[in-house]
C-alpha cells in the first residue's frame, strides 16, 4: 500500500498544486506559478534553518561522545599501568603547582601514549580561551607557573596533565571524601582546537586516584554543576551514567 505525506508542508503543497482552470467546459490541469514555487522553496528554508543548527548539534555531540569514550580506556589503561609501576598515586607525592613533580608524573606516563605533539609546561597543545559550560571563562592563556603539561593524541585530542589540591577535587570536581590527598587530573578535549572549547560540551576531566581512572562528578550525590549556570567540572559522571550522551543540556 502506497502511504501518502500528511506533514503540513504536504497539505500545503498539494493545495497549491490541485488548482484546476475551467475554459469553455473543460478542466484544465494547471502546475506551479513562480510565486508558488518561491512561496515553497522559502517554507522549506524556513524549515531547514530551524531544523539544522539542531541537527548538527546532535552529530557533533555523538562524535565527541565516541571521542571521549575511547580516549577514557586510553587513559584507564595507560593509569592501571603506571600504578602497577609505580605503587598508587597516593605515594606520589603531588603538589599543586610543582614543575618538579609534575614533571616526574609525566615521565610515569608519557611511554604509554601516542603522541603526536608535546608541550612540557608550554604553549601549543592545547585551546585557548578554555570556557566553564555557563560561558565564563577559566583559563585565558597558558601560565607556566600552573606546571601543566600537555600532549595530542594521533586522533586529536587534546590532553592536559594538571595537579589540583585536595579540597579542589572534593567539592570542583565533585569527588566528596573518597580522596584527601592532591590529585592528577586529566582535561581532555576531544575536538581538538575546535569551538567551543567548553567544559561540559567538548572538554571533560578525569581524576587519578588509588581507585585508578575516576571520572570527575563520581561522588556527587543529587545536583552537579552540569546544568547551563554551572561549570561543568563534573560533567564526566553524569554523561557516563546517561550512556555516553550529553542529556544535561536538554
Amino acid at each position: 500500500m502506497i502511504k501518502v505525506c500528511k506533514c503540513p508542508y504536504c497539505i500545503i503543497l498539494k493545495k497549491m498544486y490541485n488548482k484546476n482552470v475551467h475554459i469553455k467546459g473543460e478542466i484544465i490541469h494547471r502546475g506551479f506559478t513562480l510565486a508558488e514555487v518561491l512561496i515553497t522553496i522559502g517554507i522549506i528554508g524556513v524549515v531547514a534553518a530551524m531544523t539544522m543548527p539542531s541537527l548538527n548539534q546532535k552529530i557533533s555531540d555523538q562524535k565527541n561522545m565516541s571521542s571521549l569514550k575511547k580516549t577514557y580506556s586510553v587513559l584507564q589503561q595507560a593509569t592501571n599501568l603506571v600504578i602497577a609501576d609505580n605503587e598508587g598515586p597516593e605515594y606520589w607525592g603531588m603538589v599543586d603547582n610543582n614543575n618538579e613533580v609534575v614533571t616526574q608524573i609525566y615521565k610515569y606516563y608519557k611511554p604509554h601514549f601516542n603522541m603526536m605533539r608535546e608541550c612540557q609546561n608550554s604553549e601549543g597543545c592545547w585551546a585557548y580561551p578554555t570556557k566553564y559550560l555557563n560561558g565564563s571563562v577559566y583559563w585565558s592563556a597558558h601560565n607556566a607557573s600552573w606546571c601543566q603539561f600537555a600532549f595530542t593524541l594521533p586522533d586529536g585530542v587534546n590532553i592536559l596533565m594538571d595537579i589540583y589540591p585536595a579540597n579542589q577535587i572534593q567539592s570542583n570536581f565533585g569527588m566528596g571524601n573518597t580522596v584527601d590527598y592532591d590529585c592528577l587530573v586529566f582535561w581532555v578535549d576531544v575536538n581538538a582546537d575546535k569551538l567551543p572549547n567548553q567544559i561540559g560540551r567538548d572538554i571533560f576531566a578525569f581524576i587519578v586516584t588509588h581507585k585508578g581512572l575516576q571520572p570527575a562528578g563520581l561522588g556527587t550525590t543529587g545536583d552537579g554543576d552540569w546544568h547551563n549556570g554551572g561549570n561543568g567540572w563534573m560533567c564526566t559522571a553524569k554523561i557516563i551514567e546517561d550512556g555516553w550522551s550529553i542529556q544535561y543540556l536538554k
